[in-house]
């Protein structure tokens, strides 16, 4: 058997720090309130590597205790910390140190390649290398060809924007090139998209557990979220309804097909009710819709419904290849020139080279049958999940890359994470999902499209499976 600690020597300071309740007295700043000072100290202690991130703090009475202080003032100062993004609580668990960068993203990099990663969310790889050169060649012999390395048009040319019009169609989308940008992926779209409608200190109402790299995104730019209730079926519309009446916020995000991280797609009914409450009370909607094209018959996108207030946010990323970065957005009537605008200021347009490589490969039928057989290897993956973690209940609907598994009680799901690391498979923790703490996250994010094969997910998912029957050592249940 292989010495885990010898093979990943460091997984054992990480083991110590996320498990660790630390014994912090800070120092608080005076001349101001008493829960934001508490706030800074936490905030100037990581910096300062006085605190590490995974290290568990206090408890919020014995903190309260110990400065003098009542117990409401420390709960706001740990929320202003977790708003902050400098913690990750759990309700009944504790309040663990989170890194003090807000820009670092949750989900990192792996550059061992003993690590299975099964944290990115990616389609299998399929394309084949006839494919590819066939896309170089179109290009190569194009009239045009030197013009591709000028600097882009801004939206992208009017020629790539028509195929990505094309290409939205089967999603229920129909709209004309002017009323599309291109961008270098869903996520500069994104950026371009919050920044061209909200205003720092904006309210954006969200689903409680939400893309991870959104919650980066909208501390960057300054925007509050607020979490909307959610049900096993997606958002609840009453929620959103009270949201909108309260007048508190005017933008809605949220990606309703193959919803990450829980797989759940929003039905017809209770679309149509966002859509009217949306047109009702004026809210404009970012609908992230990069799944869709992967899901069983999903009902119509909310652009369909609202087409006057929907942004509609869409990728090749998730569909064809996550390194051909092309993104896309469908505007409402008249709203394209506001965000290309926007994103002269914040450099997301498309690469002219990738964005043609896309559009050749939309045209040929490429794109298309790239997107067939990730389906069918998707298939293949769901049911090798569903076989290896037969006792469990992922939740992973067809279609979906990624699967949400449920942990046991005894867990906590940022140990879990670093132990299953430790074993050699990189998984995301339900924490960095939470943009609502109280919304139930006590689970794991597993990614079957990742691995670069069905062999290597069954290991991966093998290894998962038997930790999960493990018990927490003695030292992990003192420290608890």
């Amino acid at each position: 058997m292989i010495d885990t600690m010898l093979v990943f020597p460091q997984i054992d300071t990480v083991k110590r720090n996320i498990v660790t309740m630390t014994s912090w007295a800070p120092e608080l700043t005076m001349g101001k309130p008493r829960y934001l000072a508490i706030a800074d100290a936490i905030a100037a202690d990581l910096k300062a590597g006085k605190l590490k991130p995974g290290e568990k703090l206090p408890p919020q009475r014995q903190l309260a205790w110990q400065l003098g202080v009542t117990l409401g003032t420390v709960t706001r100062a740990y929320q202003e910390a977790e708003r902050r993004g400098l913690l990750s609580g759990e309700v009944g668990r504790g309040s663990y140190l989170r890194s003090p960068d807000p820009d670092i993203p949750v989900i990192v990099d792996s550059a061992d390649p003993a690590v299975l990663d099964m944290q990115v969310s990616s389609p299998p790889r399929v394309i084949r290398k006839a494919e590819f050169e066939a896309g170089l060649q179109a290009i190569a012999e194009a009239a045009n060809w030197q013009d591709l390395f000028d600097y882009p048009s801004t939206a992208g040319r009017e020629t790539q924007r028509a195929a990505a019009g094309r290409w939205l169609r089967p999603s229920g989308v129909e709209v004309s090139p002017d009323r599309l940008m291109l961008a270098a992926g869903a996520q500069a779209a994104l950026v371009t998209t919050f920044s061209a409608l909200a205003r720092t200190g904006d309210r954006v109402l969200i689903e409680p557990l939400s893309y991870p790299t959104v919650q980066p995104i909208l501390r960057h730019l300054g925007l509050q979220p607020r979490p909307i209730e959610a049900d096993a079926q997606g958002i609840i519309p009453d929620s959103l309804e009270q949201w909108a009446r309260s007048g508190e916020a005017k933008l809605l995000y949220l990606v309703p097909t193959l919803h990450n991280p829980t797989t759940v797609t929003l039905s017809l009914e209770r679309r149509r009710a966002v859509a009217e409450i949306a047109r009702r009370h004026g809210l404009s909607i970012i609908e992230d819709d990069v799944f869709r094209l992967l899901a069983d018959n999903p009902p119509p996108p909310l652009q369909a419904l609202a087409p006057e207030r929907v942004y509609h946010v869409s990728s090749l990323s998730k569909t064809v290849a996550p390194g051909l970065r092309i993104g896309m957005v469908a505007t409402p009537e008249g709203a394209t020139d506001a965000l290309i605008r926007q994103q002269r200021i914040t450099g997301g347009r498309a690469a002219a080279i990738m964005a043609e490589l896309a559009r050749v490969w939309i045209e040929t039928g490429i794109a298309d049958r790239t997107l067939a057989q990730i389906k069918r290897e998707l298939a293949v993956r769901r049911t090798v999940l569903f076989e290896v973690m037969e006792r469990r209940q992922p939740a992973c609907e067809p279609g979906a890359m990624f699967a949400w598994l449920p942990l046991p009680e005894r867990w906590v799901p940022t140990e879990f994470a670093a132990l299953a690391q430790a074993r050699g498979v990189k998984i995301t923790p339900g924490p960095a999902f939470a943009v609502d703490r109280t919304a139930p996250h006590h689970a794991v994010r597993l990614c079957i499209g990742a691995p670069s094969s069905v062999e290597r997910l069954r290991h991966g998912l093998a290894v998962i499976d038997r930790l999960m029957d493990e018990e927490i050592d003695e030292r992990y249940q003192a420290m608890a």
